[in-house]
């Protein structure tokens, strides 16, 4: 719709969309909350195929949807929030113009941590580190802290 340019031929492009519309009528007779959510993640490429207001039960307390900027971006584009246009401007100073793929992803991020000094061996060396990190999990999740709960 926008008259742009690709340096790819037309029948790479019709088979993307073949595979776009087998994804869809895979997911046509899905109408459980795993298929909204999962919809709701890929919206970037669906455009007016979904009901955008229906994605607002995605939206989390920092104004994200799903923690993914790009997720984010393609909801606001499609259905305006100023809480998600919050979170974006609020990444671009944080981060410049090349944002992660996924923000915040503190707790996640320091778990795998955890795991992988009890995986190398080497967790007594940062026994307290470990301890720290073990009781802000803790106390996020007794709090039942949105990070934590969305991604148990």
């Amino acid at each position: 719709g926008m008259d742009l340019e690709f340096p790819v031929r037309q029948m790479d492009v019709d088979r993307l969309l073949h595979l776009r519309e087998i994804e869809l009528e895979r997911e046509a007779g899905d109408h459980s909350y795993g298929r909204k959510a999962y919809m709701a993640y890929v919206t970037e490429g669906l455009g007016n195929l979904l009901e955008w207001d229906e994605i607002t039960m995605f939206q989390r307390k920092n104004g994200s949807f799903f923690n993914c900027p790009s997720t984010t971006a393609a909801t606001l584009v499609n259905h305006y929030d100023d809480k998600a246009l919050q979170y974006l401007n609020w990444l671009v100073s944080k981060f410049g113009s090349a944002v992660p793929t996924v923000y915040p992803l503190n707790i996640y991020c320091q778990l795998s941590w955890v795991d992988a000094l009890e995986k190398m061996g080497i967790s007594q060396y940062f026994v307290s580190e470990i301890k720290s990190i073990l009781d802000t999990t803790y106390v996020s999740w007794i709090k039942r802290d949105e990070e934590i709960m969305l991604d148990i």
